[in-house]
């Protein structure tokens, strides 16, 4: 059992979908979201060859999709994971030499760049190398932002509670299929990316195929009867 349990059955091949698969949903989340972006049509994979039994220890995918209102003409998204990610680059560094978070996401636009650490910190505005203070007041006074969940466990949302209540009709998802799927879509590529390392793979959304022929065998699989 020490094999796989507690979690070490999510790096496995034939049960889980690696680090990416576990935790990009929950990373990719908030920029995904706050981009309005949709499902991207290159992905590429720096990583290990494949080995048929664990995924990557360490990844760098790099993602291309169609802009939007608040990116550029297309947009270029990377996910780094593993011992010593993300690579140090100019664009990662932060004010007074301080370390980069162990989990969380970056964007990086005209005018200056917003961290958003993953776990129990606040995002950090920096502009031209420097701290800069983030004025909520004019979300807080237009009912964009509600009041902070001080304890989750009494106070959140729970998703699967969600879930019940949405099959029942009587509350939303925050999280619907049709937002969680075009998320979980865009996550599984750079996954199925890993299979051909340091190769961009062509993806076409409407179709739900690649370009890439031989990257169409991993798309779908054959499922255990019980």
């Amino acid at each position: 059992d020490q094999v796989y349990h507690p979690a070490n059955w999510r790096k496995l091949v034939d049960f889980g979908c690696g680090t990416l698969g576990d935790m990009g949903v929950h990373i990719f989340d908030t920029p995904y979201n706050a981009l309005e972006l949709d499902v991207p049509f290159t992905v590429k994979n720096q990583c290990r060859k494949p080995n048929g039994f664990g995924y990557p220890e360490k990844n760098s995918v790099t993602y291309e999709f169609p802009g939007t209102p608040y990116t550029t003409e297309t947009l270029k998204w990377v996910w780094y994971d593993g011992k010593g990610a993300p690579h140090s680059h100019k664009d990662l560094k932060l004010p007074n030499k301080e370390k980069l978070p162990l989990q969380g996401a970056m964007f990086i636009g005209e005018k200056g760049k917003l961290l958003l650490p993953h776990f129990m910190e606040l995002p950090r505005h920096i502009v031209d190398g420097e701290y800069k203070e983030i004025d909520v007041s004019p979300f807080v006074n237009s009912g964009q932002i509600g009041e902070p969940v001080r304890d989750y466990a009494l106070e959140g949302n729970m998703h699967y509670h969600q879930f019940v209540d949405a099959c029942l009709g009587t509350d939303s998802c925050t999280a619907p299929f049709s937002y969680s799927a075009r998320l979980t879509e865009t996550i599984l590529l750079g996954v199925i990316a890993g299979r051909f390392p340091n190769k961009k793979l062509h993806w076409d959304s409407e179709k739900a195929r690649f370009r890439e022929e031989k990257a169409n065998r991993y798309l779908s699989g054959e499922y255990r009867d019980f």
